[in-house]
């Protein structure tokens, strides 16, 4: 059996204490059991890529364990080379012997070929292979090392040279704890409330509603989970659908619960913006440059129209195993923004905002195209079918040129039914659980977490940020919840 060695990290958050291990399925992996999402399959899970590492056959150095005990201050470390890869995780051997270990390729005992090389690293690095090998060769070790060079290592490929670099950029953020920006109300999507981040970890970060910046009486944080209480977390990505830089309420006419001051502040940032000239932000603004998205193609806008239909994966609902009949409500002022509603007589009152290009919206026909279920607008007593349905509405279906595109079929078929993977709760969004993918639609997958059963399975688009590969939790010390039998 292979050995499993925990990730290192300095600095960063706390480890946590309870986080499920995916050690015992990594094993099952090697008697041939399971798969793993590639992590080049989604849609920017870190800042930076790193597809040129995550590969077999890479090369790189990292420690030896077994000497730890006798190396007071001198770190032992040996070649290895990459087996298999699952995620984050990697199956590696030492060069020149059979010690097998799983590790996480971002850990901070990873190293690239020649990492200790220089004068000073040598006084604390030494090369020393396994203990296996070491019996074997411990009175010719200088021909061992160059043999193993020699026959195993030149002109194999090793870590790159951005390697210590890009993992310098995982723990940069856009973001910062104190930031203020417009989070769209979970309970009542009709209003936009003033909130702050709290914490980062990676692409996401807990962003609440503070006294600060709430007129009158705050509401119960028992009762309203983006409100700042004792224990209250809201983590979203940092492109999630529910943030807006500060002043998008007020440029676009939407409803705004803020104080006085903040909502005079917001009126000088959208006359700014109607007269083309730059803000005065407060220097905790999250700015509309903080936040942009890439401009919409003005011929394809002006296909645009109020009362097109099409089908949506209701972000704001409490369980996401099926879509909805959906239209346009209204136009924003802000480039690519759109306001939206679920068809049925509480599509006003349950409208939200949304930027076309999101993970949410899907063409008339897609379920019946990709075998899902779509729910038929409330009230609606018909069998229902999209050409009566539309003529009945004297409506026409949202064209597919303003929908996300496509992805290719390459990257596609890197979803595989069986793959398993990290995927946050749409419903309760702080947790963060291991999953498997159980059918493939197209473009979405249906994600089983494990030990719950699928009345609790969710519907993700592949390029949704709240799918990641494994090994994403315990790269950023976030819990990685147990399986739902065992929690």
């Amino acid at each position: 059996m292979s050995i499993y060695q925990k990730i290192v990290r300095t600095g960063g958050r706390k480890k946590p204490a309870k986080s499920y291990s995916w050690q015992s399925v990594l094993h099952e992996f090697e008697a041939g059991k399971g798969a793993f999402v590639p992590v080049n399959a989604f849609n920017n899970a870190l800042r930076v890529s790193f597809d040129d590492v995550v590969r077999e056959g890479i090369l790189f150095e990292t420690i030896v364990h077994d000497y730890d005990h006798v190396c007071d201050g001198v770190r032992c470390k040996w070649f290895a080379r990459v087996l298999k890869v699952c995620g984050f995780y990697v199956l590696s051997e030492f060069v020149g012997s059979s010690t097998r270990f799983w590790i996480h390729l971002l850990s901070d005992e990873i190293y690239p070929l020649g990492d200790s090389m220089n004068p000073i690293d040598l006084k604390t690095n030494i090369y020393a292979p396994p203990p296996n090998v070491m019996s074997l060769y411990h009175d010719d070790l200088d021909s061992f090392m160059k043999k193993t060079i020699d026959d195993e290592m030149i002109g194999e490929l090793g870590l790159s040279p951005g390697y210590d670099e890009n993992k310098e950029e995982l723990v940069k953020s856009r973001f910062r704890v104190g930031q203020r920006l417009e989070l769209l109300n979970y309970a009542t999507s009709t209003e936009i409330r003033v909130a702050r981040v709290q914490e980062v970890c990676g692409r996401r970060m807990n962003v609440l509603v503070t006294k600060k910046d709430y007129p009158g009486s705050l509401p119960n944080s028992e009762e309203d989970r983006q409100v700042q209480g004792p224990g209250t977390q809201f983590w979203i990505d940092e492109e999630s659908f529910f943030v807006f830089p500060v002043g998008f309420a007020a440029y676009n006419n939407y409803k705004l619960i803020a104080t006085e001051e903040y909502i005079q502040h917001t009126a000088k940032i959208t006359l700014a913006l109607m007269n083309g000239q730059e803000p005065e932000y407060h220097p905790d603004d999250v700015r509309f440059a903080d936040l942009s998205r890439e401009d919409v193609d003005k011929e394809k806008w002006e296909n645009m129209k109020v009362g097109l239909k099409f089908e949506l994966i209701d972000p704001l609902a409490q369980e996401f195993r099926k879509l909805n009949v959906a239209s346009v409500i209204s136009l924003c002022n802000s480039n690519g923004y759109i306001i939206v509603g679920i068809d049925g007589p509480d599509m006003n009152d349950e409208s939200f905002p949304l930027h076309i290009d999101n993970v949410f919206m899907f063409p008339v026909g897609y379920c019946e195209q990709n075998n899902l279920k779509l729910k038929k607008p409330d009230g609606y007593k018909k069998s229902f079918k999209w050409d009566e349905y539309l003529v009945a509405e004297n409506a026409q279906p949202l064209q597919m040129e303003l929908f996300r595109p496509t992805p290719p079929q390459e990257r596609l078929d890197k979803f595989q039914v069986g793959m398993r993977l990290e995927a946050a709760d749409m419903c309760e969004n702080q947790l963060i659980s291991p999953g498997r993918i159980s059918s493939i639609h197209g473009r979405i997958i249906n994600v089983n977490f494990d030990g719950w059963e699928e009345t609790f399975d969710e519907l993700y688009d592949i390029d949704s940020h709240d799918i990641l590969p494994i090994g994403w939790c315990e790269l950023h010390n976030y819990v990685l919840q147990h399986p739902g039998r065992n929690n």
